[in-house]
């Protein structure tokens, strides 16, 4: 039986559903839809009265709510908006209940009728908010007032009225406002969690491309790719070592931080992505994790604004720090290491190589091998550097990158 329910509840959540739809608009389309098959079943109810107790103004009224309901939920089904059968129902839930107490003579003949249009504030809680909910209160308040007033004129007991009434309010001022006081430190919890959660969003950008970080959410599995063709930069900061004995760490660590923000400001703008940082070497990549064809030409302007932008830092803070690049292109392997401070790395020949092109550098140019001059000769400046050394592979043509040609 449960299963049974379980299933139904499904099947009308998703009867007006669409793709997108956040959490909440699902949820006042699915109350909406059981407040119209509610609705609709109210018709013998109506029925009863016409036929049983020859109580016609009650009979069109709930007859009338029932097809108000049933407009409502084809709306919804048609046109999967809420705005309109939401308000079609709230009316309806708010005033039927009120001329049905009247047609039927007032609290005590009705069996405080009234007590139906409680679902209009309740129900607008969840649909249209806490505070729209509470002039719907407001509007359910005065028509209980409005009731004891008509009682009053039909002469009932003024003292009777008056019990009715109380007992209705606050009995409707309990439950509406202790919902509402539910809603709204739910909505603040919500809110917390939401604004907690874009923290935890935006450290593990800090830390993660944004297509690794949303796979790695997705999937939780294991994270390692090949890719065919990428262009890898190392950099690494000459007379850091020495100039670092000579300054405070807070105001060495204040520099660095203030020279290699302006590096990531850089790779953004080029859409190179940053590996890492290992002391004052910073790695980045282009290719990785998404392919372009430039990517050697995005390392290779990445490169030139990098030693600009030193240059501008050395005026800033009077240093004489020089910059020393490498650039190497081909296949890697990238993927996600480790389950704690894990971290998205690059592996294979290639990295290696370019890390050999800077550390044979020279400070203040940038060095690229020959894979890399192949992909940038049509566009750059270089200049053949000849035949270096090159520890672990031995001799290797190199290249410096001068800058972009003209046109």
């Amino acid at each position: 039986m449960h299963a049974l329910a379980q299933r139904l509840i499904e099947r009308i959540d998703h009867a007006a559903a669409s793709a997108g739809d956040l959490p909440v608009l699902r949820l006042r389309k699915t109350l909406l839809i059981f407040l119209g098959a509610a609705g609709v079943g109210l018709a013998p109810w109506g029925a009863f009265y016409l036929y049983g107790a020859g109580q016609r103004l009650a009979a069109a009224v709930v007859l009338g709510h029932a097809c108000v309901a049933a407009l409502a939920t084809v709306l919804l089904l048609v046109r999967r908006q809420v705005r309109l059968p939401a308000a079609l129902q709230l009316v309806s839930l708010l005033v039927v209940p009120w001329v049905l107490q009247v047609a039927l003579g007032g609290f005590s003949a009705s069996g405080a009728a009234i007590l139906w249009a409680l679902l209009a504030p309740l129900c607008a809680l969840v649909m249209q908010g806490t505070r729209a909910a509470l002039w719907w209160f407001v509007a359910y308040a005065l028509q209980v007032l409005g009731c004891a007033f008509v009682d009053i004129g039909h002469g009932v007991a003024l003292s009777q009225v008056l019990l009715y009434s109380e007992n209705v309010l606050l009995v409707s001022a309990l439950a509406f406002f202790a919902l509402r006081f539910f809603v709204i430190e739910r909505e603040r919890a919500q809110a917390a969690l939401e604004a907690e959660q874009a923290k935890s969003e935006a450290l593990l950008l800090n830390i993660l491309p944004a297509a690794i970080a949303q796979r790695l959410k997705d999937s939780g599995e294991t994270i390692a790719d090949g890719y065919a063709q990428a262009s890898i930069l190392f950099a690494d900061l000459v007379g850091f070592t020495s100039l670092s004995a000579t300054m405070k760490p807070d105001a060495l660590v204040a520099m660095l931080s203030r020279l290699f923000s302006r590096f990531d400001e850089i790779s953004t703008r080029y859409g190179v992505e940053k590996i890492k940082t290992i002391g004052d070497a910073y790695m980045a990549c282009a290719g990785v994790p998404l392919a372009r064809a430039d990517h050697a030409e995005a390392v290779a302007d990445m490169a030139l604004a990098m030693r600009a932008a030193l240059l501008e830092h050395n005026r800033e803070f009077g240093s004489s720090l020089q910059i020393r690049i490498g650039i190497n292109s081909g296949p890697v392997v990238a993927g996600v290491i480790g389950l704690k401070k894990f971290i998205y790395d690059l592996w294979g020949d290639a990295v290696n190589f370019a890390s050999r092109m800077e550390s044979h550098g020279l400070p203040g140019a940038i060095q690229v091998s020959a894979a890399t001059y192949a992909l940038l000769r049509g566009s750059f400046e270089l200049e053949p550097r000849g035949v270096i050394e090159v520890k672990g592979i031995g001799p290797v043509q190199a290249y410096l990158l001068l800058g972009r040609k003209a046109g």
